[in-house]
């Protein structure tokens, strides 16, 4: 025990314990006991990067703020539109009906309702992007603001594809009726996807799941429409024949050139 150390310990044992250069230690071993600079738990846990949820970015919570409140702005409207809705779904009518004309305010309600389909479709299609390693540059709601400006000139490139071949081969009342069809299925996709798109926001590693659920949406939609539209068209052995050219033109072909361009710059990635 250091003499010098007991003496001022003895003399004022309720003050601080000093110590002096001669109680450093000073053998071989003792230096090696100690720890010399930074202690490593003084300083805990490295932290990890807080990931960025989807669903936590203001703009995206920004553009699904206001397609609520757009869909409740045509709230009051909606029970007209459902009446009609299963009409427009799944009936073919061979006569004229002047009661299933369309007021302003259910055209509203059908914009409205589409848009929110496009804006599901870029949800989930940025999640499955993400999910399978396909990254870009830009920030999160420009990336899904993007993906949902593609699927509404998608269904706008539809739209204008499906009244074109309804022109050419068929009368006005059997095309009026398919649009209709086209309209309702994907207002029905709309309806179908928005939970599985606020799912992904908040919980982005279900994409996997959420992704294959939107697709088997988005599949039963497009098969609801093609069958209202072969019970418009068929008629013998010829109209199925354009038919067929019609679902190759227009139903297989759009999806398998998207997919490979999607494959494609996925192989860019570095």
């Amino acid at each position: 025990m250091n003499p010098s150390l007991t003496t001022d310990s003895v003399a004022n044992p309720f003050g601080p314990q000093l110590c002096r250069e001669q109680d450093a230690p000073s053998s071989a071993l003792e230096k090696l006991t100690m720890t010399v600079g930074k202690v490593p738990y003084t300083s805990g846990m490295v932290p990890s990067e807080r990931k960025l949820l989807p669903g936590y970015d203001s703009g995206v919570l920004c553009m699904i703020i206001a397609l609520f409140m757009l869909l409740a702005y045509n709230f009051h409207h909606y029970s007209t539109y459902l009446k009609n809705f299963s009409n427009d779904l799944w009936t073919v009518r061979r006569t004229d009906n002047s009661s299933a004309v369309r007021t302003f305010s259910e055209t509203g309600i059908q914009m409205s309702i589409v848009l929110l389909a496009c804006i599901c479709e870029g949800i989930i299609i940025n999640a499955g992007l993400n999910a399978g390693g396909f990254t870009t540059p830009l920030p999160m709601f420009p990336e899904i603001a993007a993906l949902s400006l593609l699927a509404v000139v998608y269904y706008l490139w539809q739209l204008t594809a499906y009244r074109v071949v309804g022109y050419v081969f068929t009368d006005k009342l059997s095309g009026k009726q398919w649009m209709k069809g086209f309209n309702a299925s994907q207002a029905l996709l709309g309806m179908a996807l928005t939970i599985p798109a606020l799912v992904v926001l908040f919980n982005p590693e279900q994409a996997g799941i959420v992704v294959t659920v939107g697709i088997v949406c988005y599949i039963l939609a497009r098969l609801i429409f093609i069958f209202k539209g072969f019970r418009l068209f068929y008629d013998n052995f010829g109209s199925l024949l354009y038919f067929i050219l019609y679902l190759c033109t227009l139903e297989i072909v759009p999806p398998v050139i998207i997919y490979r361009c999607i494959g494609f710059f996925s192989q860019l990635q570095p």
